[in-house]
């Protein structure tokens, strides 16, 4: 059971003020250090998830492991926050909310489920809002130190790929890998389509990237890489969750210029990438490939390979 610590920590990671009030007076003293997500679903307990597991809220601020007698959700809850995030103006993250998707301050992540409003074929616009989740940003510092030896070497930059199952921290060895690289000396682009490694805001980023990093975020990845490489003059470029022909077209570019890539992909373990052909033909590219899981934690580093 997690119980009260402080307001201040849970604060500082800019959750609580943006919690609907009736939900946000419950959480003045819940422990949000370890969270991962927390997600809101319409007549449903208020649920957050740690690495052991989902708690749910009661209306004495204790996090309990049953839902009985938890704090329900509502659908007015729901819409208060989402004026919250968008401060009253949906039409200011129109873009992000085709996506299903709206990022914070703090680099926190809100996803959006409802009945999708079609335009031309595409999604224009989320209402009837039935479910929100909150991914909470995560930093830490030090996460690449186990694999930062391979992927330098002789003074240059290996080309790496990270591959790992959802939740086992391959984009927060991303993000520290960035840094660590920056910090070196190396000029690093991030090709962030998702909004999720740089978990920019405002122009500004939450984390830190170190000081020769630059982000081009919520752009396909691949034009992404590759408007980079020709703008930035990159030493390496970083993305997240390659995997299609687009993408490998884009690397293979990149590195026959001569500039490193450093990316992930989903997966278990090297043997089940390469059963899927068009991300296997990606993965031979890398130099190193490097398998994390959450066995003894997220970013639990499983194998090191080098790709001959």
């Amino acid at each position: 059971m997690y119980v009260a610590i402080n307001e201040t920590a849970a604060g500082g990671r800019g959750i609580i003020n943006v919690l609907p009030v009736q939900l946000r007076r419950y959480m003045c003293g819940v422990n949000l250090d370890e969270a991962s997500e927390i997600r809101l679903i319409a007549g449903k307990p208020f649920v957050i998830r740690y690495p052991d597991g989902d708690y749910y809220l009661t209306p004495r601020s204790v996090l309990s492991r049953s839902p009985a007698g938890a704090v329900t959700v509502t659908g007015a809850q729901l819409g208060e926050l989402l004026e919250r995030i968008t401060r009253s103006s949906l039409y200011s993250v129109r873009d992000e909310l085709r996506s299903g998707y709206i990022t914070i301050e703090g680099g926190h992540r809100v996803g959006i489920a409802g009945t999708a409003v079609m335009d031309n074929g595409s999604v224009g616009f989320i209402r009837n809002i039935s479910a929100m989740n909150i991914r909470l940003a995560n930093e830490v510092i030090g996460a690449a130190d186990a694999i930062s030896g391979h992927i330098l070497s002789g003074g240059t930059v290996r080309s790496t790929l990270i591959i790992s199952p959802p939740g086992a921290g391959k984009t927060t060895m991303l993000r520290d890998i960035a840094r660590m690289l920056s910090q070196r000396g190396f000029a690093v682009s991030i090709a962030d389509e998702r909004c999720e490694i740089a978990a920019m805001h405002g122009g500004r980023s939450a984390f830190e990237l170190g000081g020769l990093t630059s982000v081009m975020d919520n752009c396909p990845k691949a034009e992404a890489m590759l408007m980079l490489l020709r703008s930035m003059s990159p030493d390496v470029i970083i993305t997240d969750e390659i995997g299609t022909r687009a993408d490998a077209e884009a690397v293979r570019s990149i590195m026959n210029s001569g500039v490193a890539v450093i990316a992930s992909a989903h997966g278990r373990s090297i043997e089940q990438i390469m059963k899927r052909r068009e991300l296997a033909e990606t993965a031979e590219l890398f130099e190193i490939s490097a398998v994390l899981s959450k066995r003894l934690g997220a970013g639990t580093v499983e194998e090191i390979r080098k790709n001959d």
